[in-house]
């Protein structure tokens, strides 16, 4: 995402909540520490179907504000 990012194509990466550390730890390493991430709810494995279409259409806003608004 990063190499994407940096040719100036947005991207939007999602992680759960207990790995936001690690993510944006992963982002500064490659040299983008202002990446912005979506961040969802953990643990996701255990969701059912319904759930995980309701988790999705909650973030989809950010989602596309990630991809369409600037930095």
């Amino acid at each position: 995402m990063v190499r994407l990012e940096r040719r100036g194509i947005p991207t939007a990466a999602v992680a759960t909540e207990p790995f936001v550390d690690e993510a944006l730890e992963q982002a500064r390493l490659l040299g983008m520490p202002d990446y912005r991430l979506v961040y969802i709810p953990h643990p996701v494995q255990i969701l059912k179907t319904e759930s995980l279409h309701e988790l999705a259409d909650r973030v989809f806003p950010q989602i596309v504000a990630r991809l369409t608004e600037p930095a």
